[in-house]
C-alpha cells in the first residue's frame, strides 16, 4: 500500500464516495453510529488516537491525506500523524505527499470560539506554521471554503491548492423519473441540523393538504418532539435509523430534500451530506445558507434560504420547492460526470503539477 488515509470519525460516505485499491489504506479513530459496516474497505483499521503517529512513521508511503488544518477538535491527531511522516521523511531521505480536502467554511470568531480574541492571531500563526511543516496540496470543497482559508491567514504559502466543489457524480443505480410528493430531511435530529424549525414550518406550509408529505430519517436526542409532532400530524413520516441501503432508496423515489441547518457554537454545515446525496439522485433541494454549495445550489435552481430565516421563510422555501422543483434530469444534467470527491482525491494523488493560487 502507497496511499495512507486517516480519517478522526469515519462514516459510509468515506468509503463510497472513493475509488477502493489495494494501493489505498484507511485508518480512523472512531465511527460513526450509523456506520454501515458493508462499505468499509478490507484492511481498513481502527486506531488509538495516541498510536496512529506509528503509522506515519513507520509506512513507506507516496501519499497521506490527513484531516484539514482547521478542523480543530481534530488537530492533535493531524499534527501528530503530520510530523510523524515528516521524521520519517528524515530518516529515508525523500518527500511525502501530504495532502488535504478541506470544507472548513466557518469565521474566525467562530472557530476560536471560547479563546480570548488577543490571542486568535497567535493561534492562526501557528496553524499555519505547521501546516508550511506538513502539507504539500489543499483542494477545496468549496469556495467559501478557500475564502475561509485565507481570511484566517493560515494557508501554507508553499502548498498547492485547487478547487473541488463538492459536487456528486449522477447516480447510476437509481435513475426513477417518477417521484413520490415527498419532501425528506435525512440526518441527526438535533436543533443545529433545523429540525425543530422545519416542523413549525411544515405545519404552517399547508402541503398536507395537498397530498404532500414530510418523511425524516434519522436519530437523536429530538426524536421524541418528532414523535409527538408525527401523532399529532399523520403526514410527518419518521423513520428512526435507516441503514445506507435505504437511503438511497429513499432519495431515488423523493422529490425535495431539505437540510434547514443553523450554526451552533463552533459548527456551521460544512456542505452537507444529504444535500450532496440528494442532488446524486435528481432531488430538488432546500439549503441552509450556510453550506459551502449555496451559491451553486442558487445559480443551479434550487432553493436557498435567507441568512437568520425564519420558520415562515422555511414555510415558503418548502412551498416554492413543490410549486417549481426542478426534474431529475435537470438536476442530473447540472451535475459533473466525475464528482468532486473523487476528482480531488484524483488530483492530491497524482504526479502531475497543478498551479500554484487559488485554483
Amino acid at each position: 500500500m502507497r496511499i495512507l488515509r486517516v480519517v478522526p470519525e469515519v462514516r459510509s460516505s468515506d468509503f463510497e464516495r472513493s475509488r477502493p485499491s489495494p494501493e489505498r489504506a484507511v485508518i480512523f479513530v472512531s465511527r460513526y453510529s450509523d456506520l454501515d459496516e458493508s462499505s468499509v474497505w478490507p484492511g481498513s483499521r481502527q486506531v488509538r488516537r495516541g498510536l496512529a503517529w506509528l503509522w506515519g512513521v513507520g509506512g513507506n508511503w507516496r501519499v497521506v491525506e490527513l484531516p484539514e488544518p482547521l478542523w480543530l477538535r481534530a488537530l492533535p491527531l493531524t499534527v501528530s500523524v503530520g510530523l510523524a511522516v515528516r521524521l520519517g521523511d528524515l530518516a529515508r531521505r525523500r518527500r511525502t505527499r501530504v495532502v488535504t480536502y478541506a470544507m472548513e467554511n466557518n469565521d474566525q470568531l467562530a472557530l476560536l470560539r471560547g479563546v480570548p480574541r488577543p490571542l486568535h492571531a497567535a493561534v492562526f500563526a501557528v496553524i499555519r506554521w505547521l501546516g508550511e511543516l506538513i502539507y504539500d496540496r489543499i483542494a477545496f470543497a468549496s469556495s467559501p471554503a478557500g475564502d475561509c482559508y485565507r481570511e484566517a491567514g493560515v494557508l501554507p504559502a508553499r502548498c498547492l491548492t485547487e478547487l473541488f466543489e463538492d459536487l456528486p457524480e449522477p447516480c447510476t443505480e437509481h435513475r426513477d423519473l417518477d417521484r413520490a410528493r415527498r419532501i425528506a430531511f435525512i440526518g441527526a435530529l438535533e436543533p443545529r441540523k433545523g429540525l425543530p424549525d422545519l416542523l413549525v414550518a411544515w405545519r404552517d406550509a399547508g402541503l398536507a393538504a395537498t397530498g404532500w408529505e414530510l418523511v425524516i430519517a434519522g436519530s437523536g436526542p429530538l426524536a421524541e418532539v418528532l414523535a409527538r409532532a408525527a401523532q399529532a400530524d399523520p403526514s410527518i413520516v419518521p423513520l428512526g435509523r435507516i441503514d445506507r441501503a435505504d437511503v438511497h432508496k429513499l432519495l431515488a423515489s423523493t422529490s425535495v430534500v431539505v437540510l434547514p441547518s443553523r450554526r451552533e457554537g463552533r459548527w456551521r454545515e460544512q456542505i452537507g451530506l444529504s444535500i450532496v446525496e440528494g442532488l446524486a439522485h435528481g432531488c430538488h433541494i432546500v439549503a441552509t445558507p450556510d453550506t459551502g454549495l449555496v451559491d451553486w445550489l442558487h445559480r443551479n435552481g434550487h432553493t436557498t434560504l435567507p441568512d437568520d430565516f425564519s420558520p415562515a421563510d422555511l414555510g415558503r422555501a418548502l412551498r416554492e420547492a413543490t410549486d417549481t422543483r426542478l426534474s431529475p434530469e435537470t438536476v442530473w444534467d447540472s451535475l459533473p460526470p466525475v464528482g468532486g470527491r473523487l476528482a480531488a482525491e484524483d488530483w492530491m494523488c497524482d504526479e502531475k503539477q497543478a498551479r500554484m493560487g487559488d485554483g
